[in-house]
């Protein structure tokens, strides 16, 4: 059979190549494949389309495969670089915050490590609601988000669901209020406060924060929050506590912790999400990312233990 993806790919038996070569991606060497009757019910269509597709990837040199008569066929061997040709051409992409904190560093350096046999990329976005929403467009594979975000992003109607989740601390130690006064204990009628509407976790604890008080809310960005408290513009912003103790001696300000009332462990959680027709991608990556893994690589980097790589 010529393996030409060029000419290959423009008929069925290309996107069915596409379909088969995903679901191989979460395989390993050793198990046993479905039979060619589940694929075809999969993909919905022939065994002869199947079985070239099969042929095909073997041909490539992705996969090569033993046949044990009636107990099945088992993959020997695979070549998961030859694999992700043919199905994700422009490499396996995920999206996830700016990574201003050690912890973000540390949680990019987990994906890195973990998809070290794979093409990967991933890129960096301020506010979880665009970073979803490249997600639901296609743009990207995955994106990390707290677990409130994408509870609430699922409860408005976006097509996705989480299929990882690292726990509390693990998107962030928590949130903190910073005010300009010193001498205040929190947000009092007539502030100005920070407020970004494209975080939805910072957009969530400041609504609490602020409720049933008389304030002018001021959209800016969540990373302009200590520039503009020093600088006058606002008199009080929610702020990630680990950049504060990282990279910031705040004389000036004062630090508020927030009350369990304004703040729940759903802020502090990271998932991973992906489009709700995402298939055999999240077998993909449920098998090469591993919460605790993840955690363990984060610890080192949190620590100093391991340097960041991303």
């Amino acid at each position: 059979m010529h393996t030409n993806s060029g000419s290959v790919l423009y008929q069925k038996i290309g996107v069915t190549i596409e379909k088969l070569a995903l679901a191989l991606l979460s395989k390993n060497a050793g198990d046993r494949i479905p039979p060619i009757a589940q694929y075809q019910e999969e993909f919905e269509v022939s065994r002869g389309t199947i079985q070239n597709a099969i042929r095909y990837l073997e041909e490539a040199g992705a996969v090569s495969l033993t046949h044990h008569g009636h107990q099945g066929t088992y993959i020997a061997a695979l070549d998961y670089g030859r694999l992700q040709e043919n199905c994700l051409r422009q490499g396996l992409m995920g999206i996830m915050p700016l990574p201003y904190s050690v912890t973000y560093e540390g949680f990019a350096t987990a994906l890195y490590e973990q998809f070290k046999d794979l093409r990967f990329n991933m890129a960096y976005a301020r506010g979880a609601v665009g970073r979803i929403k490249l997600v639901v467009s296609g743009a990207y594979q995955f994106a990390v988000s707290s677990q409130y975000a994408a509870e609430y992003a699922i409860a408005s109607g976006e097509e996705i669901e989480v299929i990882l989740n690292f726990g509390p601390g693990s998107f962030l130690s928590q949130h903190v209020l910073l005010l300009r006064d010193r001498d205040k204990d929190g947000i009092t009628d007539g502030m100005r406060v920070a407020y970004d509407r494209d975080s939805l976790d910072q957009s969530r604890i400041t609504r609490n924060l602020v409720e049933e008080k008389q304030v002018e809310l001021v959209n800016i960005r969540t990373q302009q929050t200590i520039g503009a408290l020093l600088g006058g513009t606002i008199d009080a912003g929610v702020w990630n506590y680990d950049d504060i103790l990282e990279n910031h001696h705040l004389d000036n300000l004062k630090v508020v912790f927030l009350d369990a009332s304004d703040y729940n462990k759903l802020f502090s959680t990271a998932v991973l999400l992906v489009r709700k027709d995402g298939g055999y991608l999240k077998e993909v990556l449920k098998k090469h990312i591993h919460v605790k893994e993840t955690l363990e690589i984060l610890d080192d980097v949190r620590r100093g233990r391991r340097l960041p790589s991303y």
